[in-house]
């Protein structure tokens, strides 16, 4: 290769990791409007040599993003917290589905995970019941998605051991344990609906350090989004980087108006 076309490549490659950064996803169409006096079938050529030097990869049909760290990687069994190992053998010899989620399936995101915290898990409609039944002769405290959301005791939310959450997509799990995406929305959804203990701040650091990480593929979030049943506004909190300065000051400033009027 001449040295002129390799630094044309190389330009293209260092564009294209600008724009890709944060775990941003771009499209074909997109990727071609960063060069749009370049023909594209060159484009095309240089994409594909990219993803076989395993510098970008291919996220979905016409979707790339950088290669860097492989977001699909879990949390080893041995890293969860005592509790959630206890939670994770009891169930794991019954044959329905489940994996645990949130802060246990985030660790490289977050330094810790105080015990303190109950154990988020996904269990299939038809083994929920199961699942409480046998968590419950263990001695411990769990609840469903549906009680969850109706505590108002903070004595009895200090002692929750457990929550089902609710799902259908189980490939969003590998040995049952979530993907990095999975567990953050479930995390999110816990936090912004059930009064989970978590804080906003250390919530939002999460994300943050997912997006510097590069663990965070927008097709899987969409995906886990989807099975939680947030799409709309998980979109927005990815595609927020987009959205013009001016836009998020209506935003700020309509949301004040609407709490002022509740």
């Amino acid at each position: 290769m001449r040295a002129e076309e390799m630094a044309v490549n190389n330009e293209f490659y260092l564009e294209l990791m600008e724009n890709l950064k944060n775990g941003e996803e771009l499209d074909i169409r997109q990727i071609y409007s960063l060069k749009p006096d370049s023909n594209t079938k060159t484009i095309s050529w240089r994409i594909h040599k990219l993803v076989q030097q395993g510098k970008i990869q291919r996220t979905a049909r016409g979707y790339y993003s950088l290669a860097k760290v492989d977001s699909q990687k879990v949390t080893p069994y041995e890293y969860l917290q005592r509790k959630s190992q206890e939670v994770y053998d009891s169930l794991v010899d019954y044959s329905f589905d489940f994996y645990i989620t949130g802060l246990d399936s985030l660790i490289g995101e977050v330094l810790h995970v105080p015990e303190k915290y109950p154990v988020l898990l996904v269990v299939s409609e038809q083994g929920t019941e199961n699942a409480l039944g046998v968590l419950s002769e263990r001695g411990m405290i769990v609840l469903s998605e549906k009680k969850g959301n109706n505590i108002t005791n903070p004595s009895l939310k200090n002692r929750i051991d457990a929550i089902i959450l609710k799902g259908k997509n189980f490939t969003l799990s590998t040995e049952h344990i979530a993907q990095k995406e999975k567990g953050f929305i479930d995390l999110y959804y816990a936090v912004t609906r059930m009064d989970y203990s978590l804080s906003i701040p250390e919530l939002s650091r999460i994300y943050q350090n997912m997006q510097r990480n590069h663990t965070m593929g927008k097709d899987r979030m969409k995906k886990a989004a989807k099975d939680r049943g947030i799409s709309t506004e998980i979109l927005w909190l990815l595609e927020m980087g987009k959205v013009p300065e001016k836009a998020l000051e209506f935003m700020i400033y309509h949301s004040k108006e609407r709490k002022t009027t509740i």
